[in-house]
């Protein structure tokens, strides 16, 4: 608590200087590459602490512990107390008399659910494991840094604070091109969420584009509330040296202070001399916050909704009430069907989950289809029983909503810390113990009761949704009563939401009966409505008020896929549309289709897959789509491919592109990327030998001789494995093979790839794919 509450002082006071990077200097004082950077420290502490030292000495406010990859997934169980203790208490040891000393946290190397099979569960977990270690020591500062999914950082900064509630956390992302993280999301997004997450700090570290960089930082402290911290790397190191040099990092830091960042420090390649020079500027700036937009939205992990700028739309089909289909596909623990559901609403704003009893939903269901509904549109949890609210709400990677709380103070209490946890609205309903508002100003004061209890525990205001309550006509209910609420929530200044379905149950000709009040509610200024986005009336009427009140551009609207005259669908167009979005189950049902049609196997997959993974590759190099898009997709296409294997003769064979070895490099040990690659390779028509991760260059090269492969194509995520390209590269060409090599990854740039004397770069895996063709000239091979 003591030396967090010194860090927040200090803060109002200057800008605050972090140490520079560990992993580079470890390697430039002896460790090889390809080794645990926190195992080899712990065997030469001597040398750990001269690093410590010289970044102390060189006027660091904060030196943090070489603990950046010290979870169980990378340590191993039995060396999580004893490695974190120990390089902890080192860098406490040697420096702490004299400055601040934090935690370093990194993530945990593994993709969470669906992308990979950590659950978010297990990720919380591995982090208050290592946090729980690291706060025994003293440690009540901690930088969460270099993460990509904003699941996964949740996860670490609720595992920090569980473990010291005191503690000051710095939250950071990496990201790439245009400004986004691998997985899609933004720095806005990220601001965001993070201001209604526990952090006292968010921020961006480990680019190797300083311009890039600048921009992420500017948009996170137009959005955050919260101090902005920014840790650039040094760029990509050519020839043993890192292309920065002190003089030129601090030039940048001046331009990230004056942009917002109010903590700064160095990742890959910085040294103790580039953080000598930047804490020598002259410019100490107080660390005063930039004005922060006041900016109402929901998110997901790729996706920022913005709330006021039109009425939203949530999308109500997944709810079991009279539909005997869903309530089977629940029973049975079916997630893809609900998913599916829910991507055909890819029209709504937000989509809103109901499972019905939740007593009777089988174990795991909630955590299947809300980890698998984190990608696109942003969720609204429509469940009741605090527990599973709880569960639900772990696993968006963004701000949801809770439907609904009544204004009844143990209802509240016992469901409104999930929302001060991870985030997100409530919505509000004029009900408490004694039932709902008879009258408008009766359901305005059980609104502000509700509003008064959830103040209490500390929710804010702007973050609720207050529901007028649409009730059926049928049974007599008074429909002006509804409307004057409405008004009146407005003009308290609350954000608006309503159930349009509610209206006409128990009626015929429901479409136009929701339209019509659809409409009246829109020029009252709902804010958000609840409505079934697959009724073509209901939406139009939707579109078209907002077009009418302004909020909306009156564009040329998108045609069905189905006309009026009722001519077949196009299945193969459905087939690749679906297998774009990852929708396992319409893919197979669409692949069915086709196959009973009459329609070769050989044909779908020609046309229908290979058409759709060549999309979806497009839209990732465009940054229209980001990894677990691609993850998704790839489900897809092994969920058809699965299907038509049966169809395929044994004979049928595919035209072979050529050969191509696939790796990363010695020393790095992520492949995701790498992954991605091969799958695209595989596709175009490769034949593919994945030689996995951390490969060292005489395997990588020998196995190139001995299958006469015609690429090597070589993966680095961090720019301290990158010179490894270099190595496969000279051995490549002192042994005369015919391989090409095809470099990429987060760290590599064009300039680098030519330095190193790379046949190749590729950006991306849809960019890999044009590239070797271009390196491998049409041939007649075939493959099985």
């Amino acid at each position: 608590m003591v030396h967090a509450q010194r860090l927040r002082q200090l803060l109002h006071k200057r800008t605050v200087f972090l140490d520079g990077a560990v992993g580079t200097e470890l390697i430039n004082r002896g460790m090889p590459p390809g080794v645990s950077a926190e195992k080899w420290a712990s065997m030469h502490p001597d040398v750990l602490r001269s690093i410590h030292r010289d970044y102390a000495d060189a006027l660091a406010d904060i030196v943090l512990t070489c603990t950046f990859g010290a979870t169980a997934a990378k340590l191993g169980a039995e060396n999580v107390r004893r490695l974190n203790t120990q390089l902890a208490q080192l860098a406490i040891d040697e420096v702490g008399d004299r400055v601040l000393v934090g935690a370093s946290i990194g993530p945990t190397g593994n993709m969470i659910h669906p992308s990979g099979s950590m659950t978010w569960k297990d990720a919380y977990t591995l982090f208050k494991d290592q946090a729980e270690v690291l706060a025994e020591t003293g440690i009540d500062i901690f930088f969460l840094e270099t993460f990509s999914d904003p699941r996964e950082l949740k996860a670490a900064i609720l595992a920090v604070k569980d473990a010291d509630p005191d503690a000051f956390i710095s939250a950071q992302m990496a990201f790439g091109s245009r400004g986004l993280s691998l997985s899609g999301t933004s720095p806005a997004a990220l601001a965001l969420l993070m201001n209604q997450l526990p952090v006292d700090a968010a921020g961006a570290n480990c680019s190797t584009d300083q311009e890039e960089l600048l921009l992420v930082i500017q948009e996170l402290a137009r959005f955050c509330e919260k101090w902005i911290t920014v840790e650039p790397g040094a760029g990509l190191p050519v020839n043993g040296k890192y292309e920065m040099t002190p003089d030129g990092v601090a030039e940048w830091m001046e331009n990230f202070t004056r942009s917002g960042a109010s903590i700064i420090g160095g990742c890959c390649g910085t040294s103790p001399a580039h953080v000598q020079k930047y804490t020598s500027i002259s410019y100490r700036l107080p660390a005063e916050k930039v004005n922060t937009e006041k900016f109402h939205a929901l998110t997901s992990i790729d996706r920022i909704v913005p709330i006021k700028e039109r009425m939203l739309t949530v999308g109500e089909s997944i709810n079991p009430t009279g539909k005997k289909r869903l309530q089977n596909s629940l029973s049975e623990g079916d997630f893809f069907g609900v998913v599916s559901l829910a991507r055909m609403q890819g029209r709504a704003d937000v989509i809103d989950v109901n499972l019905g009893l939740e007593e009777m939903l089988p174990e795991g269901l909630i955590h299947e289809i809300f980890s698998r509904l984190s990608l696109g549109s942003p969720l609204s949890v429509d469940l009741s029983d605090p527990l599973n609210i709880e569960d639900a709400f772990s696993e968006l990677g963004g701000i949801g909503i809770l439907n609904s709380l009544t204004a009844s103070e143990d209802y509240i209490l016992n469901r409104v810390d999930t929302l001060l946890r991870h985030g997100g609205y409530a919505v509000l309903l004029p009900i408490d113990e004694e039932g709902p508002g008879e009258t408008p100003f009766d359901r305005l004061l059980k609104i502000e009761k509700g509003i008064s209890i959830l103040k209490k525990a500390g929710f804010p205001e702007d973050r609720v949704i207050a529901d007028p309550v649409v009730s059926p006509v049928s049974t007599g209910a008074d429909f002006g009563i509804t409307l004057e609420t409405l008004k009146l929530l407005k003009e308290r200044g609350l954000l608006t939401i309503a159930g349009i379905s509610n209206i006409s149950h128990g009626l015929p000709e429901r479409s136009s009966i929701n339209a019509a009040l659809l409409a009246v509610l829109a020029v009252h200024g709902l804010d958000i409505a609840i409505i079934d986005v697959l009724d073509s009336t209901v939406l139009g009427v939707h579109r078209s008020s907002q077009i009418l009140l302004g909020n909306l551009e009156p564009v040329e609207r998108r045609l069905p896929e189905l006309d009026a005259q009722g001519i077949s669908p196009d299945f193969m167009g459905i087939l690749r549309k679906n297998i774009i979005i990852g929708d396992r189950r319409q893919t197979e049902s669409a692949g069915r289709e086709l196959l009973e049609s009459g329609v070769p196997a050989s044909e779908i997959l020609e046309k229908g897959l290979a058409g759709a993974m060549e999309k979806v590759g497009d839209l990732y190099s465009r940054k229209k789509l980001f990894l677990p898009h691609l993850i998704a997709a790839a489900g897809a296409s092994k969920t058809l491919t699965t299907l038509l294997k049966p169809h395929l003769d044994k004979d049928e064979t595919l035209e072979c592109r050529g050969k191509i070895i696939v790796a990363s490099v010695r020393g790095d040990i992520h492949d995701i990327g790498k992954n991605l690659v091969a799958l695209f390779l595989e596709n175009a028509g490769f034949e593919i030998i994945d030689l996995g991760k951390d490969v060292h260059t005489d395997v990588i090269v020998e196995k190139a001789e001995e299958t006469d492969a015609d690429i090597i194509v070589l993966s680095a995520l961090i720019s301290t494995t990158a010179p490894e390209m270099e190595k496969v590269v000279s051995l490549v060409k002192k042994k005369n093979l015919k391989a090409r090599v095809l470099v990429g990854g987060a760290v590599i740039t064009e300039d680098y790839a030519k330095s190193i004397g790379a046949d190749g770069y590729a950006r991306d895996a849809y960019r890999a794919v044009e590239k070797a063709k271009r390196l491998v000239p049409p041939t007649n091979k075939q493959r099985k």
